[in-house]
């Protein structure tokens, strides 16, 4: 999915209208979107693309409907099935040595160190 110069306007509009109901600086905000407000600023100002895993948090913590706010979105949601781009993480207690997909699964071999004593 790819976002329009429309969706970041709508973005800093949101942004700039709820901040101050909220009582938030944009260094509060982006620490809890866990980014760096030199990130944030560069996703409100367009120097950065939006992602979907970005607009979905931003609009988790500004409870608002990402569907019904952003206009890409909103076209989306009305032409039928989307695609929704998502992340996940994970850490390992050792060392990675292997990464591979197996269909829908990734496999991680990692190894881990045993005190002995």
């Amino acid at each position: 999915m790819e976002f329009t110069e429309k969706d970041r306007e709508v973005l800093y509009s949101t942004w700039m209208s709820k901040k101050s109901k909220m009582r938030i600086t944009q260094m509060e905000f982006a620490k809890k979107l866990g980014i760096s407000q030199l990130n944030f600023s560069q996703l409100l100002r367009g120097e950065q693309p939006l992602t979907m895993s970005f607009v979905s948090q931003f609009s988790r913590l500004l409870h608002l409907d990402p569907k019904l706010t952003f206009p890409s979105l909103k076209q989306a949601n009305d032409s039928g099935p989307k695609v929704v781009y998502l992340q996940s993480r994970m850490s390992v207690d050792g060392e990675i040595q292997n990464a591979y997909i197996e269909g829908n699964q990734i496999v991680v071999e990692y190894a881990h160190t045993i005190d002995q004593g």
